[in-house]
């Protein structure tokens, strides 16, 4: 099957569809990518400065771009087209949107986020969509709401090319290793529960961390902006004794992509207790969880004395993670793409 997927940023590789991408190819099938944003040239996000540039010079860069895709969809002639955005993303230009459906060419997005109910301009775009991809079944009535035509339930999953087990080099070692990390990006009311984790040698990896207070503790843990992501993921979770997750509240009893990742790079994660973790990773046979902090406190003392109780863990469920990549999301992606074509 031949599949263009169109996004505003690549991500250098380390994108929802660069997974996909590698998934899909790895399966067999052609895939073309193209960036739809106005700076291609990298893929960093502009600054203002030079946004004002290019808001002055919009409708010259819009129609370039628009001949490029047009020109890319003539040639290669993709059956389907696949997007993925999440809350913080704009709507796509509506000019690529159009163009694939005036030619009947089936139109998906993965969704990484819960619907963006205040983003109406997004929420406009919906019906083009052949099909909605959700990481979370709790969304699937609320898509429909909106009006998509087609929602279906595909978790999150790992690279496998990207998150496996990989040890950092001795001499880099220490700087990766921690008796406990954590990496995510600071969102309102995230340090709630990393703050109990500071005295037990936490080590906090992620950006924007700097916005909590600076007398909060966690800014000794924080490793600094731009540490921890990509490359140097596997070599925290496979160098640290215990990877600390949480599946955020508005999230509900959902998943997150860590949950697939940690295990895949033989990380030994503590999480919160959600049905759909539990799901795939039964409760201390694959993973270990929590509901309130004295058992996220109890559960963190017992693991980090006892290397030998982590172990038989860490192996259940890095087996079974290796059954949930991003090849075998693809391969269900491409049934819901045949089935609805």
């Amino acid at each position: 099957m031949r599949i263009l997927e169109f996004s505003e940023y690549s991500n250098d590789g380390f994108g929802t569809l660069s997974f996909f991408k590698r998934g899909f190819e790895d399966l067999g099938h052609s895939v073309e990518f193209f960036q739809t944003n106005q700076d291609r040239s990298n893929n960093i996000i502009i600054d203002k400065a030079k946004q004002k540039i290019n808001d002055i010079f919009q409708p010259k860069i819009s129609n370039k771009l628009v001949r490029d895709f047009t020109h890319l969809v003539n040639e290669y002639k993709p059956e389907v087209a696949l997007t993925s955005l999440g809350g913080m993303s704009d709507k796509l230009p509506i000019e690529f949107l159009e163009i694939l459906t005036e030619l009947k060419i089936p139109i998906f997005c993965y969704f990484t986020d819960p619907v963006p109910e205040e983003n109406q301009a997004f929420l406009s775009t919906i019906p083009l969509y052949r099909g909605i991809f959700t990481y979370n079944r709790h969304y699937i009535p609320t898509w429909y709401w909106y009006g998509a035509n087609l929602v279906k339930y595909l978790p999150f999953a790992s690279d496998h090319l990207i998150h496996k087990p990989k040890k950092p080099p001795k001499e880099k070692m220490s700087y990766y290793h921690s008796p406990i990390a954590y990496l995510g990006t600071w969102q309102p009311n995230a340090e709630r529960w990393p703050s109990l984790l500071t005295p037990y040698g936490l080590k906090v990896w992620g950006n924007q961390w700097s916005k909590i207070k600076s007398n909060n503790e966690l800014m000794n843990a924080w490793q600094g902006e731009g540490q921890g992501t990509n490359k140097d993921f596997t070599y925290i979770c496979s160098a640290s004794n215990i990877v600390f997750n949480f599946v955020r509240a508005f999230n509900g009893q959902g998943h997150s992509m860590k949950t697939f990742e940690i295990p895949a790079c033989k990380g030994f994660a503590i999480t919160n207790r959600t049905n759909e973790q539990l799901e795939f990773f039964p409760e201390d046979e694959a993973c270990v969880y929590f509901s309130t902090e004295e058992e996220l406190i109890d559960k963190v003392e017992f693991y980090l004395n006892n290397e030998e109780a982590r172990k038989p863990i860490t192996e259940c469920a890095y087996k079974i993670a290796k059954n949930h990549t991003y090849r075998d999301r693809c391969n269900l992606m491409i049934k819901y793409f045949n089935e609805s074509t």
